[in-house]
This record gives structure tokens, sequence and C-alpha cells, in this order.
């Protein structure tokens, strides 16, 4: 039996690397569709996913990135992929193999640790981007929520960082810990099952699709754009990311309380092309949906 309890504070410290996404309202094989896995990718169980992962490590013969599923309690289910998988495939954006943002019609939560840069929070729904937090500090349309949160477990806003060597006094940001801690205590996700994380005897997914899209689009548009929805201001280009068909546009005035959207970029052409990492999945047994290995 899988033993829940631990909170997320963990997670920081816990783990080298990850990209851990909660939704809510959904089985976790439904999570891992969304988040790419083909709508008849089997379930494998752990014995399975070590066995893959011993033959085939990701230098030597790629197979498709292996979700490791389960249930977080209070009504939320989780996905637990490498760090890597968060840059992928167009994995959180409109683009997604699933064709819709992975919280499309629900609400998510997602954590990001490369194992050097700080952690990326978001807080998702139906696709909007309502609070998170990165190493440049507080996001979303909704930052006082994460705000709110954190003042529940006794962090000071208006407390003052001490002046660095440059004589400058840094933002006062929370430690990651006590973030982590905020989202267990603010949707409930205390029920991680930190034990069966760590000695890897979850069961798994395949999260990647059989085809991959290549997508072209036109440039952005040279503006003007629409104002900011927080003050009424000027929105600005800040960058294009074409891989994902979308680019960002920031309010200078609001940019440090979430004043940013994000625009979808106008497709010109549509092709898909096979994912090599399935051939090298079926050389082991697992790449067809009904798990017996045979060829199409």
């Amino acid at each position: 039996m899988i033993e829940h309890g631990d909170d997320l504070a963990w997670l920081h410290r816990g783990l080298d690397g990850y990209y851990l996404t909660f939704a809510e309202g959904i089985p976790a094989e439904e999570l891992a569709v969304r988040l790419g896995a083909p709508a008849d990718s089997p379930v494998l169980d752990a014995d399975t996913v070590a066995a893959i992962e011993r033959a085939a490590p990701p230098w030597e013969q790629p197979v498709p990135d292996i979700g490791r599923i389960g249930d977080a309690g209070n009504g939320w289910s989780f996905v637990l992929l490498p760090c890597t998988a968060y840059w992928e495939h167009g994995r959180t954006g409109p683009e997604s193999p699933y064709g819709h943002c992975p919280s499309h019609g629900i609400r998510t939560v997602s954590a990001v640790y490369t194992g050097m840069d700080p952690a990326q929070i978001d807080v998702m729904h139906d696709g909007q981007h309502l609070w998170g937090h990165s190493d440049s500090g507080f996001n979303g349309s909704r930052p006082h929520l994460l705000s709110t949160a954190l003042a529940d477990l006794g962090w000071n806003a208006d407390e003052e960082e001490e002046e660095d060597e440059d004589g400058e006094v840094p933002p006062h940001t929370p430690s990651y810990e006590l973030l982590y801690a905020a989202l267990g205590n603010f949707f409930g996700l205390n029920g991680l099952p930190r034990a069966a994380i760590e000695n890897r005897t979850l069961p798994g997914m395949f999260c990647e699709p059989r085809e991959l899209p290549r997508h072209e689009y036109a440039d952005a548009p040279a503006g003007p754009y629409g104002p900011c929805e927080q003050c009424g201001g000027p929105m600005v280009l800040s960058h294009v990311a074409k891989a994902v068909g979308s680019y960002v546009l920031y309010c200078d005035r609001c940019k440090a309380l979430g004043g940013y959207r994000v625009e979808r970029l106008t497709r010109t052409d549509e092709r898909t092309v096979p994912n090599p990492k399935w051939a090298n999945a079926k050389l082991l047994g697992d790449g067809d949906g009904d798990g017996d290995g045979d060829s199409d």
C-alpha cells in the first residue's frame, strides 16, 4: 500500500530534477494524456518501468518520457516527469499533443525544478495563469493569492532583506520550502506519496505522442496591442516563442504584478512526423497500446 501524508516542503531538497503536475478532479491516467501520452498508452507497473530504464537509459537509446502517476489525495492526481519534459512537445501550451492546455476545463498546479535553477511554480485554470513564482518573483494574474497562502504560514511580505555586497537590497522572497508548503496547504496537496516517489515504486505511462507536429507560424504582429487587463496601459512585445506558437506581451507598469499576456501566433503550415522514441519502445516490447509489443 502506498502511504500518503508528507506535505510538499520536502520536494525542493528531495528530488534532483522534476516536472510535477497536479490536476483536480481527473484521474492520473487522463492527466498523463493531457501531458502528451497517447489515449491508448498502457499503464506500466513499477517493475516494468524499472526494466525499461535499465535497458534503455536516455543517453543510449531514448524512449518516450515516462511519467510516474499517482493519487495526491483530496481529489487531486499527479504525474511526475523528468524536468526536461516541461520544454518538449509544447506540453504546457494550447498547441500541446492533447490539443488544449493541460488545464483545459480544470485546475492544475505544476512545479519545474532542474536541479540548478530555482523552481518554477504555476497555478493554472482552463488555460489561464492565475498565480505562481519563479526566479523573477511572483507572477500570474492573481499573485496576491500566493501572498495570502504564504501569509497563512507566517511569511511577512513587508520584511526587508539585508544589503548585499554591492549595497543593494534584494527583494524579499520566500524560501522554496515555504512556497511548496504554501501550495500544499492552500490546495490540500498533502497526500503526495513521498516514499513511493523516492523509491521509484509508482506505475508509469509513456507521455509522448507517437506523431510529432511540425507547425510553421507567421511572425508576431508589430502592434499596437490591446491594453493591459490590469491597468489599461499599453502592452509591448516581450518575446516570441515560435516553438509553441505564441508571443508574450507585457505592461511595464504592472510587470512586477504579473502584467503580461500570452497571445497566439497565426499558423501557416501543419504536418506530422513519426516520433523516433516510440520505435525504441517497441523494441523493448512496450510500445503498443495493448502492451504486447507487436508491430502494427
